[in-house]
């Protein structure tokens, strides 16, 4: 969340920086309730100054009464007025703070200065680029196919159980998610320093609201309602709650988690030509990495999240690029983004598989977030991080099509085999 003083001393930043990421909002009514607050503010503190004045008064006039005429001094008027007076005002105080709260709810994160201006995909700027394609001297099929093919996905039971875009994983296809997530964990943890994180799987709207997740993706998100708890869309969600309302205390950053989840999404309204397979479904496995750090040391926090999730996809031998996006395409909270694209050979494209985020503190001032440098320090609100390490599901979609065979098996990743004690994925493994 965007502080209010920061909004009402810089306004024109806040708008240029909207215009940016092509949003529509504006923050008229955001400054004009402020104004007014401040205003009915200062007059409730000279107000209560008066007050305090004729208490005192009446107090001294009281004791002077009581000391001559042993009788309690009549209720003064001036008093009664000014509390009812100081009242009135408190209320309107209130009600202009519960229309200001959603307007700043609503506000998106400020981009970075280096973020590169643009409208859409297309303006996002490639980097550079990871492995070379591989070379196939057969027409490589989708890993829709060829997980259906070898029995691993079961897009027909996945919708007798829960509908369109839910899959079952079966024998192989089943082993080898679960092996990428040990996988995945094991490196993060073991190599890159994170904390595993097994947290629950059902949130508090207040920590959807920290996370930033509501009230902007209200329509995207599984809901509970008679236990007022939400399935989480994704594991960013529980690890900024684990600290909401809290001071670090001094050399406690930088924190880093690795958590691996399973995501429930309602994509309601998306269309998109990734709909089929393994790619835009409404419950996948998801190992994220988040960081609790330092304001100054963000960025280059940034660029090592990027890494850690690079040397997956280097690990698995799979080609990727790393884009920079543009403005118009930044996530709701984050202030710089890089997405990993990794080549899926079936499809001739490059598919998101990895989003790597610097939220600056526009989660910490949501969740109430913050640490003390030194103990004698004023607290400050720490910068937060998240980044895909990686989505476990394009993942394997991205294993089937790269390392498929021609006669229509898939070969296991060196990396890999280990965990799924096989080489080789085909039928009758299946």
């Amino acid at each position: 969340m965007l502080s209010l003083d920061f909004i009402c001393q810089h306004p024109q930043v806040v708008r240029e920086a909207l215009r940016r990421r092509r949003d529509p909002r504006n923050i008229d009514e955001i400054l004009r309730l402020a104004e007014q607050r401040r205003g009915l503010t200062t007059r409730c503190d000279g107000l209560y100054a008066s007050l305090k004045g004729k208490k005192e008064m009446v107090r001294s006039r009281g004791a002077i009464d009581k000391a001559s005429a042993g009788q309690r001094p009549a209720p003064n008027q001036q008093v009664k007025a000014l509390t009812r007076d100081i009242r009135q005002l408190e209320m309107q105080i209130t009600d202009i703070g519960a229309r200001l709260q959603p307007l700043l709810l609503n506000l998106p994160n400020l981009p970075h200065q280096s973020v590169p201006e643009g409208d859409g995909d297309r303006d996002n700027i490639e980097l550079r680029r990871w492995g070379d394609p591989v070379t196939f001297y057969f027409q490589p099929r989708t890993h829709w196919d060829l997980g259906e093919r070898l029995g691993l996905v079961d897009a027909e039971s996945g919708t007798k159980i829960a509908g369109s875009r839910f899959v079952t994983l079966k024998g192989a296809g089943a082993r080898l998610e679960r092996a990428l997530i040990s996988f995945m964990l094991d490196v993060h943890t073991r190599e890159h320093g994170y904390t595993e994180i097994m947290p629950p799987q059902l949130v508090k709207r207040t920590v959807m609201m920290g996370a930033g997740q509501l009230p902007k993706f209200e329509d995207q998100v599984y809901f509970s309602s008679e236990d007022e708890l939400y399935l989480n869309p994704t594991a960013e969600v529980p690890l900024v709650g684990m600290h909401s309302d809290s001071i670090l205390p001094p050399a406690t950053l930088p924190l880093r988690y690795a958590a691996w989840t399973t995501a429930f999404r309602r994509e309601a309204g998306a269309a998109s030509r990734q709909a089929r397979g393994l790619l835009r479904l409404h419950q996948f496995n998801k190992v994220e990495l988040f960081q609790y750090v330092a304001p100054q040391d963000s960025y280059t926090v940034l660029e090592q999240m990027l890494g850690h999730a690079e040397h997956i996809l280097q690990y698995l031998e799979l080609s990727y690029r790393v884009v920079e996006l543009c403005s118009g395409n930044l996530p709701f909270t984050s202030a710089k983004t890089f997405d990993l694209e990794v080549w899926m050979p079936g499809q001739e494209s490059y598919v998101e598989i990895s989003s790597i985020s610097n939220c600056e503190d526009f989660q910490a001032r949501r969740a109430d977030i913050k640490y003390r440098p030194t103990h004698s320090a004023r607290a400050e609100y720490v910068h937060t991080l998240n980044a895909s390490g990686l989505a476990v599901g394009r993942t394997m979609a991205a294993i089937f099509e790269t390392y498929q065979q021609a006669d229509g098996s898939i070969v296991v990743p060196k990396v890999l085999r280990s965990y799924v004690q096989s080489s080789v994925l085909n039928p009758v493994s299946a």
